[in-house]
């Protein structure tokens, strides 16, 4: 038997600088972290000038500033929150105790359609430019025009639909859109977001996000067919692009109204069309990780989708309610495998996979089915 090998103090050191990483679970370096609110190309080239990323997977980027936060210009500062160790984790979601599919909650996620899905995305992208930008420009702009294709969807479903206007622009006025149906009197509600707004590009933004909201108006064409023990809400909401403007006003309009007292669940989608490895990241804050594994557990059930968890939650429109205290996750693709047109004109219809994002719209809806008593209506003549 050969005697161990024994290196000396400055080869162990080495090694173990070398091998660090490929065990690191978690970040662990001392002193103030700071999550990245955005990936923005743009963003992400300033705050290169004066940082080192100290984590990154999924989503979760994290960075230790080499000047003070406050010497960093306002728009800069603003995009970074400081972060602790322990409010971080990014990694398959737990496998749970395994059961069987219920059959109900399959014939449910069968109605997803790909096609239609993809039909509703089109719509929203060709509308032109849809940044909420555009509301300055014209009072016909593709940020109006995708209002109102979305308002004249959900109004054809049967929903009751309110323009939830927040803020005046120069041209027009920058709204959500909000679809409904009550259940009964006091009942809890479930409300499903995903922004409608894009950063511009004309006849873009097929992924971010005309996919999300399409996905909102597939869930709300599946489940019209459904009567529900929970009120539902469906919002597409303005102004993600722009600091989550339209969901933190539907925070906030529903707070005063004395509604979002009866939201239980929320969930949004963001950038669901892009797939490279079958992976979805479920995304919340650390108060909510049993809820992130529990969502975990139905995709695996009924998608083909694996799941992992992203935490703590940024820069979309499952923020606004996290904040309120609700339990909400973002569904979004994997952010290790991302779409390559983030935030580019390239942002076409053409590349992204239409199957994925039905696996997606079918695992929120399980998740609606394992929240809400579901009953099938009678099918219209």
């Amino acid at each position: 038997m050969r005697p161990p090998t024994r290196f000396s103090p400055l080869t162990g050191f080495l090694l173990t600088c070398a091998l660090a990483p490929l065990f690191a679970q978690s970040p662990a370096a001392p002193g103030s972290s700071y999550l990245l609110l955005s990936h923005d190309p743009a963003f992400l080239e300033e705050i290169s000038k004066v940082s080192v990323v100290t984590y990154s997977a999924g989503r979760t980027r994290l960075v230790k500033l080499s000047v003070p936060l406050t010497e960093l210009p306002a728009e800069i500062a603003a995009k970074l929150r400081e972060v602790s160790q322990d409010e971080i984790f990014n990694g398959p979601a737990a496998k749970g105790e395994a059961k069987a599919a219920d059959p109900a909650i399959l014939a449910l996620t069968a109605k997803v359609d790909g096609r239609r899905l993809m039909g509703y995305a089109e719509a929203i992208t060709m509308t032109g430019k849809r940044s909420a930008a555009q509301l300055d420009v014209s009072a016909a702009s593709g940020n109006r025009l995708a209002m109102d294709y979305i308002a004249g969807a959900f109004k054809e479903m049967g929903y009751a639909v309110e323009r939830q206007c927040y803020k005046d622009r120069k041209a027009d006025k920058e709204c959500n859109i909000v679809a409904r149906r009550s259940a009964q009197a006091g009942a809890k509600a479930i409300l499903v977001i995903g922004h409608m707004d894009s950063v511009g590009h004309e006849n873009a933004g097929a992924d971010d996000n005309a996919s999300g909201s399409a996905g909102v108006l597939e869930m709300a064409k599946v489940l019209s067919g459904y009567k529900a023990d929970h009120d539902f809400i469906f919002v597409t909401a303005n102004g993600e692009e722009n600091g989550i403007t339209g969901g933190y006003a539907c925070a906030r309009i529903l707070k005063a109204s004395g509604e979002l007292s009866r939201v239980a669940w929320a969930i949004n989608m963001d950038m669901i069309s892009w797939n490279k490895d079958g992976i979805i990241e479920i995304e919340t804050n650390k108060e909510f990780s049993a809820l992130a594994d529990w969502v975990g557990a139905q995709a695996r059930l009924y998608t083909k989708l694996e799941p992992y968890i992203a935490m703590p939650a940024w820069g979309s429109d499952h923020v606004p309610f996290l904040e309120a205290g609700i339990p909400t996750y973002l569904s979004i693709q994997h952010w290790d495998a991302h779409n390559p047109c983030y935030h580019k004109a390239c942002d076409k219809l053409e590349s992204l996979s239409w199957d994925y994002a039905a696996q997606l719209v079918r695992l929120n809806l399980a998740v609606v089915a394992g929240k809400t008593r579901l009953t099938p209506l009678p099918a219209k003549p």
